[in-house]
């Protein structure tokens, strides 16, 4: 690999990038591998965009999954490559210094606004979300609220506590509810005192 041979054009968007990238070192970096020297060149591409291009994971990722093969290459998945590639520099330094000399990069005036634009959608994403849990804590209690309106309806009707919660069973409920009660109502009949005693006759 030879930088004299190679002319080094001006890398105004990421298809370029991944274009001169694939054409020097010969590798697909867009095949669904995890062949190492695949994995390593990915990841190297996720740096230039990153360092060079100023995008976020998520930027990176959206256009990354433009391609057939790597639908599924998240934002978590660009971050973790990120990370990785610091590794892979270690021990191929000379390679990616050499390597990273072929790209001048000046993005487009509309890829500058990426970055910007991807904190506003994260920024959104994060309102969004904290609007949708809100919604769910009001409606739990507007919930709470009906029950308490509804008790404070039935109290105020005269019913006990229990004739309360009674009306509030399903019809398997309250057919052993009631076969409860009429035990109970049973066990206070037996509870009454007799107006006539058993005379015992103690004659032998």
């Amino acid at each position: 690999m030879e930088k004299n041979k190679i002319e080094v054009p001006l890398l105004k968007t990421p298809k370029e990038i991944s274009d001169l990238l694939i054409e020097i070192s010969g590798v697909d970096i867009f095949k669904k591998s995890r062949v190492r020297n695949i994995v390593e060149h990915r990841a190297f591409f996720c740096y230039l965009l990153n360092e060079k291009f100023e995008l976020g994971p998520s930027a990176i990722s959206a256009f990354i999954r433009t391609q057939p093969k790597l639908k599924t290459y998240d934002h978590a998945t660009v971050i973790h490559a990120l990370k990785k590639f610091k590794i892979y520099k270690t021990y191929r330094e000379e390679y990616f210094n050499i390597l990273e000399g072929y790209f001048e990069i000046s993005p487009d005036a509309d890829y500058k606004e990426l970055p910007k634009l991807e904190r506003l959608l994260n920024q959104y994403k994060e309102i969004k979300l904290k609007y949708n849990n809100a919604s769910k804590k009001i409606k739990r209690y507007e919930e709470k609220l009906n029950d308490f309106n509804e008790l404070k309806r039935k109290i105020k009707s005269g019913f006990t506590k229990n004739e309360i919660l009674y009306r509030d069973l399903n019809e398997a409920q309250m057919k052993i509810y009631d076969e409860r009660a009429a035990l109970i109502l049973k066990s206070f009949n037996w509870q009454k005192p007799k107006n006539e005693y058993e005379i015992i006759n103690c004659e032998a």
